[in-house]
């Protein structure tokens, strides 16, 4: 029992350094292949670079959502989708548009 429990900390921790070497060569790599265009054209304005950079973000953004996605369904099925999506509207400071509405109309 203990461990199968030892298995699953460390497979999520391998799951989110995987994640992590994703997001930093998502980024790197279509940035230095536009900055070696950008090089290679000899202007002064890094256009390539900065397509590089919005192409490896996302690149980015949808393969974290990908690695993501799984655990987010799990926990929809398993009930427990107010503790994962609470702490990221806290985070983030948003308050559900329903929310917001009746908060604005209590104040008026």
């Amino acid at each position: 029992m203990v461990r199968g429990i030892v298995r699953q900390q460390w497979g999520a921790a391998l799951q989110l350094l995987v994640v992590g070497f994703y997001v930093a060569f998502s980024l790197v790599i279509p940035t230095g292949i536009g900055f070696w265009l950008d090089k290679r054209a000899a202007h002064e304005f890094p256009l390539f670079t900065l397509i590089g950079l919005g192409v490896g973000t996302v690149i980015m953004i949808y393969g974290v959502y990908r690695m993501v996605r799984p655990f987010l369904q799990q926990a929809r099925r398993e009930g427990k989708e107010g503790q994962i999506i609470r702490p990221i509207r806290t985070f983030l400071n948003i308050l559900p548009s329903k929310q917001k509405e009746e908060k604005d109309r209590n104040s008026d």
